[in-house]
């Protein structure tokens, strides 16, 4: 088996995906006796007799199939090992004769004991794991030499749990898919118990032994110990490609471990330490909110940077949440929430569908009212983000309703545009919303008078970001993009597997860009996220919704290159009930900070981040690497 690492754009590696298979050789010395003399009662009791060939066994074996019609094994652990390293596993009288004739000759050429330490070194026994060392690393968290030991109750070295443990993996040796203590313990036990049996036949243990081990039934329920995760500068990143690959691979998943490839993704090294330190310097303690922030190229779909501050207390019997977890949860492309006003763009798009223009004008009260039936006294208010207490706008076009995020013209804009062809317009865009549940049958709905704030649609930071590059890419649409190529260890460019998706159009590129030249103005002057202003022209929405339990930036640029960077803050739970601490609720007092919104704290770290590039870029100082996951 061979790693495969994972590069990112400039060639710079930056994790790596280690096998499914465990696989660990050992030397003679580290394989106690208790081991070999279990295997060998298990496998090929007259192993130290024969000569590679056991004509016993193999007439026993050869019987009991002409006469109970039950095929039994009459190999020798030599004919095993030849097989499992030689000559494959086909059942023919070719390859039977084959490993019969090299299994003679390998036993002129080599030890017993040699023989026996190159077959626990290869042998498969279950859950990906091949050689004693692995498995039992694996089964019971200690290495083979340690089969006597238990790190629970340390002291000396316990004779009866080795047996127990030496006992059950030779158990699994001869059929691992039945045998399998994860899968059915009980089947396992059954097996345990044989090998026992057949030690004590051998002479290798007592009968009190036996049965003392074989009451030590903790002592073998497998604890599935695995490596963990290889460090890597982008851990979400390099968990996303890796899941990404083994469903690539999902038909032939030994190729993959095998191929030693090499994969070269689409992360800007640069871009990623920048989005990642800017998280956490805006973002700094353990009871902020959660982030998470995700860049893409509007060009091509590719995803140049992900990263995510996912931060949770304790809960009742919920553990606390620091920091990302390997292989866990991605708030980045899982984490759904309210997209609230980062919708409007698409408003906006659909009204241009039907014919109306940037400079169409429509009143903006404070506040304002909708007939609806299901709303208290059948009337739904809704109100800038002032609330009550602010005041009329006049009559505004609806740029600069959007670029102010004037509720009270977007939401009855939404009804007037129609809100299934918005929702059918964010689809096709790449917006990535809840799955339909029995629960929730219809999660995106359209029939809620409220819907042009964001109501139902909850999305992710990965689909808005992609979503929002189809609009900066004139209207058509590129799926998201981890893997660029695949070569293998030659250097060969790999072929195999799905390619990247063909564009589709989302909208009229009329529409897309005049929709872009509407969201130039969010970051200027009157606009709701000044604080992302940058040298560069800056085409952006910002988002908060009620209470600001959610608060988004997405903001986009053409130059100084082609990018959409999406920032999500929020809590992870929007109520504080049965939670201790500030860590809960709506965001407010953080940092100095009132109350967030999306031009608050989502885009400082849009700001940040393109400080931070640029003094990477300009070789200012050493660069601080992202923290490893």
């Amino acid at each position: 088996p061979k790693s495969v690492l994972l590069l990112a754009a400039d060639g710079t590696q930056f994790g790596l995906v280690r096998p499914s298979q465990r696989r660990e050789v050992i030397k003679a010395e580290d394989i106690p006796e208790v081991m070999r003399d279990a295997i060998i009662s298990a496998e090929d009791a007259r192993f130290l007799e024969h000569q590679g060939v056991d004509p016993v066994a193999t007439l026993r074996a050869a019987y009991r199939d002409i006469v109970d019609g039950q095929r039994q094994g009459g190999s020798t652990i030599t004919q095993q090992y030849v097989k499992n390293t030689y000559v494959g596993s086909n059942r023919t009288l070719r390859r039977k004769v084959q490993e019969a004739a090299l299994a003679v000759r390998l036993e002129d050429r080599k030890s017993k004991q040699d023989i026996l330490t190159d077959y626990l070194n290869v042998l498969f026994l279950g859950n990906s794991t091949y050689g004693v060392q692995a498995a039992s690393k694996y089964y019971f968290g200690v290495d083979v030499k340690d089969l006597a030991l238990d790190e629970a109750s340390p002291g000396a070295p316990d004779r009866v749990l080795a047996i127990a443990r030496a006992s059950m993996l030779a158990g699994i040796a001869p059929a691992p898919s039945v045998y399998n203590p994860v899968k059915d313990f009980d089947s396992a036990r059954v097996r345990q118990r044989y090998t026992l049996n057949q030690m004590v036949l051998n002479g290798y243990i007592t009968e009190q032994e036996a049965a003392a081990a074989f009451e030590r039934v903790a002592a073998v329920r497998p604890v599935r110990e695995t490596e963990p995760e290889p460090p890597s500068t982008a851990p979400e990143y390099a968990d996303l490609v890796k899941s990404q690959l083994k469903a690539q691979y999902a038909a032939d998943p030994d190729l993959l471990d095998r191929g030693g490839f090499r994969v070269t993704t689409a992360l800007d090294t640069d871009l990623q330490e920048a989005v990642t330190r800017a998280a956490r310097e805006v973002l700094p303690d353990a009871d902020d909110p959660q982030a998470a922030v995700v860049a893409i190229d509007p060009r091509n779909g590719d995803v140049k940077a992900l990263t995510t501050l996912r931060r949770r207390p304790q809960v009742g019997d919920e553990p606390a949440v620091d920091g990302y977890e390997r292989g866990g949860f991605n708030l980045a492309t899982n984490g759904l929430r309210s997209s609230g006003s980062t919708i409007k763009p698409f408003t906006l798009a659909a009204a241009l569908e039907k014919g109306l223009s940037l400079t169409t004008r429509r009143s903006a009260p404070a506040c304002d009212t909708i007939r609806d039936r299901a709303a208290t006294g059948g009337v739904y208010r809704y109100c800038n983000a002032a609330g009550e207490s602010g005041s009329s706008r006049g009559s505004l076009t609806l740029r600069r309703a959007l670029q102010a995020s004037v509720n009270t013209v977007y939401v009855p804009l939404a009804i007037e545009a129609g809100r299934p062809r918005i929702k059918q317009m964010m689809l096709d865009a790449g917006v990535v919303t809840a799955r339909p549940t029995q629960a929730n049958p219809n999660p995106f709905a359209t029939n809620v008078t409220s819907f042009g704030l964001g109501t139902t649609a909850e999305v992710t930071p990965l689909s808005m970001a992609n979503a929002y590059g189809t609009l900066m890419n004139r209207g058509v649409h590129s799926a998201p993009r981890f893997i660029v190529e695949t070569r293998d260890a030659d250097g060969s460019l790999i072929t195999e597997g799905p390619g990247p998706a063909k564009p589709n159009r989302a909208m009229a590129t009329d529409v897309a860009d005049r929709v872009v030249e509407a969201m130039s103005g969010v970051a200027v002057r009157g606009g709701t996220a000044q604080r992302a202003r940058q040298a560069f022209t800056v085409f952006g929405k910002t988002g908060t919704t009620n209470d600001s339990t959610d608060a988004w930036f997405i903001g986009c640029a053409q130059a100084p290159q082609h990018l959409c960077v999406a920032t999500w803050m929020g809590f992870d739970r929007q109520s504080c009930k049965g939670v201790v601490g500030s860590a809960c609720g709506g965001m407010k007092g953080i940092h100095g900070v009132e109350q967030v919104y999306g031009g608050t704290l989502p885009a400082a770290i849009f700001d940040r981040t393109f400080e931070i590039l640029a003094e990477i870029k300009a070789g200012a100082g050493p660069a601080q690497p992202g923290p490893a996951g």
